[in-house]
């Protein structure tokens, strides 16, 4: 796996093994993201579920002013932490509970943030109620959501509706945010 484009385009990156713990996103996947969303000097994103950070650090390459980088699993947060020093950049990195995170991060403001947990996840609907109750999105803010093409999510979550669906292999990106024209 590697960064795809940016100041640090083509830099390796370490994983974990296995994909039992962490789903690395491939790069036709990144790429698309990318592609959809813009990252600006000013941008603030979060990687909840960052696995190797893979998508963070593509944030970060890209322009990203403020990547903030979360994952429960304390193997992890090793390899993100092995990642940012690869390209030399010191970044806040939890290794909490997803749901402790966003307490932790209220009213922060991120423009994105992305969610890539496990397959077997089942609290969507609790990323939503959580970055609402805790102001962790800024009033224009995205949250993308990484999944199974096969897996059903709300088009309403909260007062987030999906504007964009894209399906890539085994793999889904879901587009939420609050207006009707994203």
């Amino acid at each position: 796996m590697r960064i795809i484009a940016g100041k640090y385009k083509r830099t390796p990156l370490q994983t974990l093994e296995g994909e039992e713990i962490t789903r690395p996103t491939r790069d036709m996947v990144k790429e698309a993201l990318f592609s959809t969303i813009t990252v600006y000097s000013d941008t603030k994103f979060l990687d909840l579920f960052a696995g190797s950070g893979a998508i963070g650090l593509e944030a970060l390459s890209r322009g990203a002013q403020e990547v903030v980088f979360n994952d429960a699993n304390k193997q992890a947060v090793k390899i993100i932490k092995a990642n940012l020093h690869k390209v030399h950049e010191e970044r806040e990195v939890y290794e909490l509970d997803f749901k402790d995170c966003l307490i932790k991060l209220a009213g922060y403001g991120f423009d994105y943030i992305y969610c890539d947990p496990p397959y077997a996840f089942g609290e969507y609907e609790k990323i939503f109620e959580y970055v609402k109750r805790y102001d962790v999105l800024n009033k224009d803010g995205k949250i993308v959501i990484e999944t199974r093409k096969d897996r059903d999510l709300n088009e309403t979550y909260e007062d987030m509706h999906i504007y964009k669906e894209k399906r890539y292999g085994i793999s889904k990106l879901l587009y939420y945010g609050k207006g009707e024209n994203q």
